[in-house]
């Protein structure tokens, strides 16, 4: 069974098309629309996870109002080693420690999706375990899947994932994004992945119900990005794509900008401490929620607290001390959204929004909203013109123009449309489960876009392996919160996205004190990079293992009963054929390595 999902920054949705009929999925029950699934996770502190509607209710049920509490936290600590001046080197323990808000009954997570466009962001800190970006991904996949799946009585391997047209400006952020996804998708059980652009999922679905041929605009603005797709479609030649462009523009942009202009009611226009102008970096931090909680911190809270002694609007001080301290950032933002929304029907709609000293009562009218995001208007209308000019054309060529995505609700954007094509031409598809009925008719047809790239990737590339003792060693695909061994309950809490998804060989831990030259044989079916992870508290390597490279930025930890242990990460190219790695205690080897170390390979 052939399905297709909407991955989206604020929704995601799932459906499946037979050839005849078109089904969305049930996601969310509790949401007001249940086909479409928010893209919120919660994880509590026992690791239990809640996803949409249910997530938002139980982060605003169990955090909102709660008072954060920062402390420091030890999470670990790590062996430094340095030449000395005689023949042993010297060695000591740094501990690593971070300031935690301790208070915090889960963590939510929300525009998961929009991290994929930095290539700096790999993955969080969740209480005691690290969740690489591909394994947040995962979470939401595999619980759309699980609903597909119970829904429709079958077994669902094959998907096609909708993507923005780009995820960045810079085509190796946009390989990268993709890969994750691949990767993520894999997690989650699916075994036939491909993918198709989102706007020209939604060209699939018109081009069903045209029987003549059109050339379409399609207009789909979401809650991250906007993209602009002109394509052949309707009668019987299937759909002929003539340009695309990618705006990284979207919905929470605008939403930012109506929290831009309640910063009054926060220390905007303040003078503190006899004359200067409030700290606009403060400011700065209120522009998302998940940014708030850090002018909490002692420091800049400290401040907050003298300004209320110290500054021309002591009310405002107390209205910010509440903001950043009572987790009430989300809440004041979904008021933001569904006054957003409100603005689509009426010229004028209130925002009133009461939590302890926070007190805002505004009435925004559409007018001043449209002033507030006036240079983002002028942004898109720049890209509807590019993308016209990419495809050769004028506004009169374009037959149709089909707006979909929350945000092409928006009256200001309908009416640049009708101004630029005219009202007739204008067509609005369902805004929130249009691009996913044209993934589903994408899946049915087989003409997904390729992953065999990724596919090739993901391919295991250790032919063959055995271990010189007797205990069991097995092929596994190295992911975080599994476990490290075969022979003990340990695990990994711990893993880079560097490493997240490579194919590892699992070893038995009490093989640790092997001295054998030759102790780990393996085959590769073509060149790649071996990583090997070995424990941290080595003072001298073993003689083969100084033929690798240490990667400086990548540590792994493991769970073990006598705590957690930092393990370094090695690296070293082979070509295809076969090789062998010594033990861990092999010749060479001092220090205190007690427990085995882990191979995993990269296809080169």
């Amino acid at each position: 069974m052939r399905i297709g999902i909407d991955f989206g920054t604020t929704n995601s949705s799932v459906a499946y098309f037979d050839g005849d009929t078109l089904t969305p999925i049930q996601l969310d029950p509790p949401n007001e629309n249940p086909k479409v699934l928010p893209s919120l996770i919660y994880i509590d502190r026992d690791y239990q996870v809640k996803l949409g509607t249910d997530a938002a209710n139980e982060y605003l049920a169990r955090e909102t109002g709660r008072r954060i509490r920062w402390a420091r936290k030890d999470i670990n600590a790590i062996e430094i080693i340095v030449a000395g001046g005689g023949s042993s080197p010297i060695h000591y323990w740094h501990d690593v420690n971070i300031t935690t808000d301790i208070g915090a009954n889960g963590r939510l997570l929300q525009s998961v999706k929009t991290v994929l466009r930095d290539p700096r962001y790999e993955g969080t800190m969740i209480f005691d375990r690290y969740y690489p970006v591909d394994e947040l991904v995962t979470i939401l996949l595999s619980g759309m899947k699980a609903q597909v799946e119970a829904q429709l009585q079958n077994t669902c391997n094959s998907v096609v994932l909708g993507r923005p047209v780009r995820f960045s400006n810079d085509p190796a952020i946009n390989a990268r994004a993709e890969s994750i996804l691949y990767r993520a998708a894999l997690f989650a059980g699916f075994t036939d992945i491909s993918f198709q652009m989102e706007p020209i999922g939604a060209a699939h679905l018109y081009h069903r119900t045209s029987d003549t041929r059109q050339t379409a605009l399609v207009f789909d603005f979401g809650g991250g990005t906007l993209d602009l797709t002109i394509a052949e479609v309707g009668g019987k030649r299937p759909p002929h794509v003539i340009a695309t462009r990618g705006v990284l523009i979207g919905g929470d942009d605008l939403d930012r900008r109506i929290m831009r202009s309640l910063f009054k009611y926060f220390g905007e226009g303040t003078k503190v401490d006899g004359g200067r102008d409030f700290p606009p970096e403060y400011l700065d931090q209120l522009h998302t929620w998940q940014t708030m909680p850090e002018l909490s911190r002692p420091e800049p809270l400290s401040k907050i607290l003298d300004f209320q002694k110290n500054s021309t609007n002591p009310a405002a001080m107390r209205a910010l001390e509440t903001l950043v301290t009572q987790n009430v950032g989300f809440k004041l933002f979904r008021e933001i959204e569904r006054t957003k929304k409100a603005l689509t029907g009426t010229l004028m709609a209130r925002l009133d929004f009461d939590h302890d000293h926070v007190a805002i009562h505004e009435r925004i009218m559409r007018r001043a909203f449209e002033e507030m995001i006036e240079d983002k208007i002028s942004e898109v209308e720049v890209d509807i013109h590019n993308v016209l000019h990419d495809a050769g054309m004028r506004p009169e060529h374009i037959n149709v123009v089909l707006r979909t995505g929350g945000t092409s609700l928006v009256p200001a954007y309908v009416a640049q449309l009708e101004r630029i094509f005219g009202h007739d031409k204008i067509r609005e598809m369902d805004p929130l489960t249009s691009v996913v009925g044209g993934m589903a008719i994408v899946a049915h047809e087989g003409s997904g876009m390729s992953s065999d790239v990724y596919k090739r990737e993901n391919e295991n590339p250790i032919v063959a392996f055995r271990a010189a003792s007797e205990r069991p060693y097995e092929h596994v695909v190295l992911r975080s919160h599994t476990p490290a061994y075969t022979d003990r309950d340990y695990t990994i809490p711990i893993l880079p996205l560097e490493l997240s998804g490579l194919h590892a060989i699992r070893p038995a831990d009490m093989d640790f004190e092997s001295e054998d030259r030759k102790f780990l044989r393996f085959k590769l079916d073509r060149p790649c990079r071996v990583y090997v992870i070995y424990q941290a508290k080595a003072y001298h390597l073993p003689k083969w293992l100084r033929t690798f490279n240490r990667e400086h930025t990548l540590q792994v930890e493991i769970d073990s009963i006598g705590g957690r242990y930092p393990f370094f990460v090695y690296s070293r190219d082979f070509p295809a054929g076969s090789f062998f790695l010594g033990g861990a205690h092999a010749q060479g080897y001092s220090g205190i390595v007690f427990m085995n170390y882990i191979m995993a390979v990269k296809g080169l």
